[in-house]
């Protein structure tokens, strides 16, 4: 094998692939398919069109074109995009709603650590 390179590693779980059980990585990660378990990544996710999470998603970063069924936290940015729909909690630093999105659940945004003003 090559040398392996982790900063440009992505993790793949396609269509038609359930896992039951939690997964944990520090790399960016594309679900197209069933997880049922929570999500935890300091990289970016991508739950694709035929995607189905049933649980909750901790992560940097996270764009959503399928199917959450739990609560997203995220320390960057929630992206919903007009296929997605989410059954859960948000909170995250910037939240972005495509039309058509279906979210049914309540949105807490924060700021991002690091960038608070200067006092005086």
């Amino acid at each position: 094998m090559g040398k392996e390179n982790p900063g440009n590693a992505v993790n793949l779980l396609c269509e038609g692939t359930v896992i039951v059980g939690d997964i944990k990585t520090k790399n960016d990660i594309r679900i197209d398919g069933i997880i049922k378990g929570k999500i935890i990544t300091s990289g970016r996710l991508v739950v694709g069109n035929t995607a189905k999470i049933e649980g909750n998603i901790d992560c940097c970063n996270v764009d959503v074109l399928g199917v959450v069924l739990g609560d997203i936290q995220a320390s960057g940015t929630v992206s919903l995009k007009s296929s997605a729909k989410v059954i859960g909690n948000i909170v995250s630093s910037v939240l972005s709603i495509e039309p058509g999105v279906i979210f049914n659940g309540n949105c807490q945004m924060t700021k991002k650590e690091g960038r608070e003003p200067a006092k005086e």
